[in-house]
């Protein structure tokens, strides 16, 4: 397990850090996840950070691959890893002698004769495996120092055309020291914290000038700003291609900026929030004029209000195409809501009746259900009252699929009162639903003959037929085709008048 350790930590060039090598060490622990191609928890990453391992870091966090890392690695931070591991290589063959010395002394077994041939045997293989991990490191520190090499060239050039384009700068008759802010505009980076102020503003001041920088003014950029720019100062990027990526983080972070203040806008957060309600009830717009009025209705009803009985006409007359139907539900569930109340408070039943209605087109028979049944029926006594009771209540049956109730309760109403056509359209909804056309037919003409509107009734056959299944439906069509084609008209299209 130790050689393993020391092999993971091998791996990422820190085998000359105590703790990357300790078994069960934070460190030790992070690389063996890193090295099983494991995720890191943001706290390892910030312990990293906190290690002073940006090279590691920037790997653990996926920003560079192996062997980018490897090849920026310090000469000198190479050296040390070298260093450790020869003195590990050392320690293991100084075991190894030790225990094949202790073997030897040993009684001689078969066991143990075998296991020291083994070892014997297997000292070429160990001896090649060196070898070959000696020449790899030292391929890396030759890929290093190509790249150290590469690094410092390409810096000196950098300081080179920045000098001579402040000299250029500096010559001219007009010429007036550039500010703080100035400098660090030229550097894409007035949007960073500390850029103003020393160390930061005299840094990039020299980065200006293409003066060099001392090994305490690296560790600050290293350590505290942007680490494209710190690539820069060291050589790692040209100027041009610098300025590219400070760009378009720069970019970024104005964006960020101003979405964040566009968002703080009461204006704008006003105007989305009226966007979040239009879509909740399924509106959409194209005329503008309505938009205030239409907007102001629809805060009354998502916030629950009454409408005014002015702005339910405006409803059905000029705003009759927005009228959508997430818009009438809440509607109807908020006069329903307020005939409750109001039965609750004053125990009028027609109130019960209105509430109830208004359940049923917002799709909540079982409320309208709950209310009915808890109406007091010795309260009961006039027969319009009554008949309008069991005719709502048996309509509420028919929304929850309990025909036979709702075709008793209309017959009663019926009976209380022969002369309202409304029992007459319920009974005539529910056989026709029942696939009972003959009957259906009978009493809808009952209803007309008391006088139920003949589009009504017609509006609610369309209802009806567009609900059944398949079968259902041709056999509805076949009955009312043969009533009255003319009438009937809408069930077939490809009729000519």
């Amino acid at each position: 397990m130790v050689t393993s350790s020391f092999l993971v930590a091998d791996h990422y060039g820190v085998s000359h850090i105590p703790a990357a090598t300790i078994l069960g060490s934070r460190l030790n622990s992070i690389l063996a996840r890193m090295h099983q191609g494991r995720s890191l928890t943001k706290y390892a990453l910030d312990f990293l950070r906190e290690q002073d391992l940006p090279g590691l870091f920037r790997l653990a966090s996926g920003e560079i691959t192996h062997e980018a890392y490897v090849a920026a690695l310090d000469a000198d931070f190479l050296k040390e890893n070298l260093a450790a591991k020869a003195v590990h290589q050392a320690r293991e063959a100084e075991a190894q002698a030790l225990e094949a010395h202790y073997l030897a002394r040993r009684p001689k077994y078969v066991a143990a004769k075998t296991a020291s041939k083994a070892e014997w045997e297997a000292e070429p293989e160990r001896t090649l495996r060196r070898q070959r991990e000696r020449q790899a490191s030292e391929a890396v520190l030759k890929a290093q120092r190509a790249r150290q090499a590469e690094w410092k060239a390409q810096r000196e050039c950098n300081s080179r055309l920045a000098s001579v384009a402040y000299q250029a700068r500096a010559m001219s008759p007009d010429y007036t020291a550039p500010t703080a802010d100035e400098v660090a505009r030229h550097f894409h980076l007035s949007h960073v914290a500390g850029v103003l102020c020393p160390p930061m503003s005299e840094i990039l001041e020299a980065l200006f000038e293409g003066r060099p920088l001392s090994d305490d003014e690296f560790s600050q950029l290293k350590n505290k700003a942007p680490d494209d720019l710190y690539r820069l100062a060291s050589g790692q990027l040209r100027f041009d291609a610098y300025s590219g990526r400070a760009k378009a983080a720069a970019a970024e972070v104005a964006a960020e900026a101003a979405r964040i203040a566009r968002e703080s806008d009461p204006e704008y957060i006003a105007m989305m929030q009226q966007q979040s309600l239009y879509r909740k009830y399924g509106l959409s717009l194209t005329d503008k004029s309505l938009m205030p009025r239409m907007t102001k209705l629809l805060h009354l009803i998502d916030a629950g209000k009454h409408l005014p009985q002015d702005e339910l006409v405006w409803l059905g007359t000029e705003a009759k195409e927005f009228f959508t139907k997430p818009i009438r539900e809440a509607y109807h569930l908020l006069e329903a809501e307020f005939h409750a109340d109001r039965y609750r408070s004053s125990g009028d039943p027609w109130n019960v009746i209105n509430a109830s209605g208004h359940y049923r087109k917002c799709r909540r028979a079982e409320t309208a259900l709950e209310l009915l049944e808890s109406l007091a029926r010795d309260r009961l006594k006039q027969p319009k009252l009554r008949s309008a009771v069991l005719t709502t209540h048996g309509g509420v049956m028919r929304d929850l699929n309990r025909r036979p109730e709702a075709i008793q309760m209309a017959e009663t109403a019926h009976s209380l009162m022969p002369r309202d056509y409304r029992p007459c359209t319920l009974l005539g909804a529910v056989h026709m639903e029942q696939r009972e056309f003959e009957r259906g037919r009978a009493w809808y003409e009952k209803a007309r003959e008391r006088g139920a509107p003949e589009e009504s009734i017609d509006s609610e056959l369309r209802s009806i037929y567009h609900r059944l299944d398949a079968d259902a439906r041709k056999a509805m069509k076949r009955f009312l085709l043969a009533e009255s084609p003319h009438r009937y008209a809408w069930l077939d299209p490809t009729r000519k008048e």
